[in-house]
């Protein structure tokens, strides 16, 4: 399921929990998010209440299970800790070319999905 970040709180994944014995991956989507001549030139991932398998890694796009094309995405593979939420933080800077480069730095996107035995 798909999430919309305002970038101003952390979004709650409240009808998506995690199993504490699973490995997931958890995706973000910039394609809405990026200006014109807009490119993200560093990423990486952080988690509270887990593990991280795979680092942030770049898919181009990908096509959710509604038939949705999500372009300039991102993934991290996680594994949950035992109970409670984990937090997933996607970190990336970013470059603007030609002209004057708007850079943005060490923005961060988090989602907050709580872990329940499935």
């Amino acid at each position: 399921m798909a999430y919309s970040h305002s970038g101003k709180a952390v979004v709650f994944s409240r009808n998506d929990p995690i199993d504490p014995q699973s490995t997931d991956w958890v995706y973000f989507g910039y394609a809405a998010w990026l200006r014109e001549n807009e490119e993200i030139i560093s990423h990486a991932a952080l988690i509270e209440n887990g593990t991280i398998v795979t680092d942030s890694t770049y898919l181009a796009s990908i096509t959710d299970t509604d038939g949705t094309v999500h372009t300039n995405v991102y993934a991290v593979q996680i594994t949950p800790g035992t109970d409670g939420t984990v937090t997933v933080t996607h970190r990336v800077s970013t470059e603007v070319s030609p002209g004057a480069n708007l850079a943005r730095l060490n923005i961060d996107h988090s989602i907050a999905i709580p872990i329940t035995t499935l």
